[in-house]
């Protein structure tokens, strides 16, 4: 996977946008910030990423760099009764001046390798209105993140 220091602009969709903000695009050869997240605060990410929004779509599954053997797992329990699918989507998670966009590997990264996302990024998360709701694409649509992918 490509790697983008965490609330740098993400170019991987081909945006240059410097609104569109990179959150747990890591690499073996970059440190990673670690430390304890909340429960409330992963089980409200995992919650994004049961049906996420999509600009745009690319082939091909990202695998976790550290789990070596293995890939990680293709999928992760958020709680009891939900689990996410990983490495096949990313979430995009508007704020008032940005859109942060995460693979969805990010909460294996948390769950396994002990990542910490930055605060800015879990205030958005507390914050985001229900996925595909019209609020939701309201404040996409705000950001002009929606354009991903066109020419």
């Amino acid at each position: 996977m490509t790697y983008f220091a965490d609330l740098t602009p993400c170019t991987y969709f081909g945006s240059s946008d410097p609104r569109l903000l990179a959150i747990g695009w890591l690499d073996v050869a970059h440190p990673i910030p670690t430390g304890r997240v909340e429960r409330a605060r992963f089980e409200a990410l995992g919650q994004l990423l049961v049906s996420p929004w999509q600009p745009v779509f690319l082939a091909g599954p990202h695998r976790c760099p550290w789990c070596v053997f293995t890939g990680g797992p293709g999928s992760v329990a958020i709680d009891r009764v939900t689990s996410v699918t990983v490495g096949v989507a990313n979430v995009f998670v508007p704020a008032d001046d940005a859109v942060y966009v995460a693979p969805s590997l990010v909460v294996h990264y948390i769950d396994a390798h002990g990542y910490a996302p930055p605060e800015a990024f879990w205030r958005a998360v507390e914050t985001c209105p229900e996925m595909r709701s019209m609020p939701y694409l309201r404040a996409i649509r705000a950001h002009g993140i929606h354009q991903l992918g066109r020419s």
